[in-house]
């Protein structure tokens, strides 16, 4: 059973309801590390189309320490349920094109007339206002890279631009959609009053642009693609190793570039290597002779043994893990990261833990990603709804139910 007194309590979020409606990655994710945090999640399903999610693994873990309801929420009746599990529920989170709630008459307005405290999140590819033939446009991660000039950065010069991956777009989203509601939810229980978030895909993603998108808009500076290294500054990217493997270095304040330079050899305070250093740029003195300092020093040696050289003495770098080296590492088993859970079908399933950590109130795992419509009749009993009522909600299409993943 799976009634709302079923749901274990734990977590900060615990006693936070949460409703959403949405497939994919950038609404759901957002409520699911609410459901990692112990908020009581209900995830409304479209009977026509379930989530296209369900064709792959990840349903496990972006849909687990959820309930799910399979309901046809803009029939008449499937709107009469939404009213009711809103009513008492601290956040509705959606995601759509732009303005398609609106379109089938759910405007922000009568949501607020059945709760006026409802925090409500509109996700959407290009915002629900804007020029109009923008707003209604469809959307995914890579078509929002496209368009909030994320694409445009990534790869190499003399080559077309590389989609970051895996769906980075879709995960920042998610997360500026999950701390948008937290501090809207934190107004509305002081206030009473309600709020509404518009997120565009593309938004989200332009604002963690830092200095590229400043740099033009202030300076006029166009950023190039610059492949596996850093634009500005040398001595910062991917380095091959002897072994065929590949470390990542960072350089960048003085304390860190003091420690590469007479790591490598050279004379700090030089007029190649002046003291004080922040950052040396491709057209410095001595930025492009420790650059290739470095590429020789990593081909000497494999890139365990380089990792532990470069860190030794205070230079950021991590061997390019993979998941066969990360599902072995020491420091992965020591923080817990990967761990495993039953699905609702009794098979055993690994996946990422909780994150992040909390000491008092921690996260934690107690369901598999559920069915379709799995619990409809114990959320609908909760809600009021006699057997016979259930029933005929199923006739009329307006719930479905399968056992399907």
């Amino acid at each position: 059973m799976t009634r709302e007194t079923d749901v274990p309590r734990f977590g900060s979020l615990e006693g936070l309801r949460v409703v959403y409606t949405g497939s994919m990655i950038a609404g759901p994710f957002a409520a699911q590390v609410m459901a990692d945090q112990g908020a009581d999640v209900i995830w409304i399903e479209n009977p026509r189309n379930p989530d296209a999610l369900r064709v792959r693994p990840a349903i496990e873990q972006d849909r687990r320490n959820q309930r799910t309801l399979c309901l046809n929420l803009i029939s008449e009746q499937g709107r009469e349920i939404l009213a009711r599990l809103l009513k008492d529920a601290d956040i509705f989170l959606e995601s759509s094109r732009g303005g398609q709630f609106a379109r089938w008459g759910l405007s922000d307005e009568l949501l607020w007339e059945w709760n006026p405290a409802l925090v409500i999140v509109h996700i959407s590819g290009y915002g629900q206002d804007g020029e109009p033939e923008y707003v209604g446009r469809a959307s995914y991660d890579s078509v929002a890279q496209a368009f909030g000039c994320y694409l445009h950065q990534n790869g190499y010069p003399d080559r077309p631009p590389v989609p970051a991956y895996p769906f980075v777009c879709d995960y920042f989203t998610a997360l500026f959609a999950w701390g948008a509601a937290m501090s809207a939810v934190y107004r509305a229980q002081r206030t009473g009053a309600g709020e509404s978030i518009d997120l565009a895909q593309f938004e989200a993603l332009l604002r963690v642009q830092a200095y590229n998108v400043l740099d033009y808009l202030n300076y006029g500076v166009k950023k190039q693609r610059f492949g596996s290294t850093h634009a500005d500054w040398v001595c910062d990217g991917v380095f091959e190793c002897a072994d065929g493997e590949y470390v990542y270095v960072t350089t960048f304040g003085a304390p860190v570039y003091k420690a590469l330079i007479e790591f490598l050899g050279f004379d700090y305070g030089s007029d190649d290597f002046p003291a004080g250093t922040i950052m040396l740029t491709w057209d410095s003195l001595g930025g492009p002779k420790l650059h290739q300092a470095l590429v020789d020093y990593c081909r000497s040696s494999d890139a365990k043994a380089i990792d532990a050289a470069l860190n030794e003495v205070g230079i950021p770098c991590s061997v390019v893990m993979d998941y066969e080296m990360a599902s072995t590492h020491p420091h992965y088993a020591a923080r817990g990261i990967f761990t495993e859970w039953s699905t609702v079908g009794g098979e055993t399933f690994q996946g990422v833990n909780v994150v992040p950590k909390q000491k008092r109130r921690p996260g934690q795992i107690w369901r598999g990603a559920p069915t379709i419509g799995m619990d409809n009749e114990d959320i609908l009993m909760d809600l009021g709804l006699a057997d016979e009522e259930i029933r005929q909600l199923y006739d009329a299409g307006v719930l479905r139910k399968s056992t399907a993943p």
